[in-house]
């Protein structure tokens, strides 16, 4: 009996995973659709003035005719329509691209290999088919041409004209000249869009998707940067660590909702505070990194202090958005540090001691490491309480 249960219960999950593949799958591709819609009104439009160049010449009948206006005028509306129905309307355009190349080669029967309008059109319809989806879906098109070649000889008989006249040559320019032109602006701007959306992909890859902070990693990669930027060019630079003041209390008692909203807040806050160079991350859970390129550590420590007594005022408010203090530490760049991993540590150390000491301040690290100076911004003010802070 539990067998069999198990066995019920994996039909019944493949069968939910199959119908949550077919829900991603709907409506893929309805883009790709409008895209050859236009380009085919274009293509075949000017395509019936090459074929009916040549039937006028070869003196057609009415139901030659009548299949050249549909498949030149009717036939891109219809396509459209058809592969809009599909599940996945990506697979039914593809689908209607091997029913152009089929009529593509029937055509070439119909037109009795007439050069230049035969060659124009298999072009231009291979041109679809590799812009589609490269040389496989090419060489399915050259299959479908052989088959619309079969059914023309079926339906028609083979004869030779290979000569273009004059009047069929005159017709064959527009599609040699627009169609080549409209496929192209339709690839540019496809890449335009596409090169849009993979710098968006590559931001949002850098970026933390609750506060759009740097994430850690793109952060630390700016810290490394801004390490050896400094040592190359003999200037120093500070590095800043903040962490919200008793932020577990908010989840706990609030929820995490609550203390989601207070992280945003708060890094709206740090966007608002620092220069536009500054690099601001999230570091950890609540807790933010600020990179801060060329600034003293005189600077740096003026700059926490107005955001710690900013912090602090906003939290007293009623309904405050972020309703924590902070704690701080600040780790200048100096000569002996061998790597971004020590400037890291020294900013960690510091922080860890302004916590250790009761929260609400900025602890400044010192040239021999974590026994550095400490500040701490209380009611009265920024008071160093400790020599030794580099000018």
């Amino acid at each position: 009996m539990a067998s069999e249960t198990d066995r019920t219960t994996d039909r019944t999950t493949d069968k939910a995973a199959a119908d949550q593949a077919a829900d991603s799958m709907a409506g893929k591709g309805a883009r790709f659709v409008e895209r050859n819609y236009r380009l085919r009104i274009v293509g075949l439009g000017l395509g019936f003035l090459c074929v009916g160049s040549v039937l006028l010449g070869q003196q057609r009948g009415i139901a030659m005719w009548s299949l050249a206006v549909f498949h030149g005028i009717v036939w891109p509306h219809v396509a459209r329509r058809a592969a809009l129905a599909c599940v996945v309307p990506y697979r039914g355009e593809r689908l209607n691209l091997m029913i152009d190349s089929v009529f593509g080669g029937f055509w070439i029967v119909a037109m009795q290999f007439n050069v230049l309008p035969s060659v124009v059109i298999l072009v231009m319809l291979s041109m679809d088919n590799i812009a589609a989806d490269g040389v496989r879906f090419f060489a399915r098109g050259i299959a479908a041409h052989l088959a619309g070649v079969a059914i023309g000889a079926a339906v028609l008989g083979l004869t030779f004209t290979p000569m273009s006249t004059m009047a069929t040559i005159v017709a064959s320019l527009p599609l040699l000249i627009v169609y080549p032109i409209s496929l192209g602006w339709a690839m540019y701007r496809m890449s335009q869009k596409l090169a849009a959306r993979t710098r968006e992909f590559e931001h949002l890859s850098r970026t933390d998707g609750l506060t759009r902070l740097w994430n850690r990693r793109h952060w630390e990669g700016q810290l490394a940067l801004e390490f050896e930027r400094c040592r190359a060019n003999g200037y120093a630079s500070c590095l800043l660590l903040i962490d919200l003041d008793h932020f577990k209390k908010i989840n706990d008692t609030l929820g995490h909702p609550a203390g989601d909203a207070v992280l945003v807040a708060f890094a709206g806050m740090l966007r608002s505070h620092f220069r536009a160079g500054d690099s601001i991350g999230r570091y950890g859970g609540e807790e933010f990194g600020v990179v801060l390129p060329g600034a003293t550590l005189r600077e740096t420590q003026a700059i926490a202090k107005e955001l710690l007594l900013r912090v602090r005022e906003q939290a007293r408010e009623p309904d405050a958005l972020c309703p924590c203090t902070i704690s701080a530490g600040i780790a200048q760049l100096t000569v002996d540090m061998p790597d971004y991993h020590t400037w890291l540590l020294e900013a960690d150390r510091s922080l860890y001691q302004a916590k250790a000491q009761g929260r609400d301040r900025i602890v400044v690290a010192g040239g021999a490491g974590a026994a550095g100076a400490a500040v701490a911004a209380s009611a009265a003010g920024f008071v160093n309480v400790k020599a030794g802070v580099r000018p």
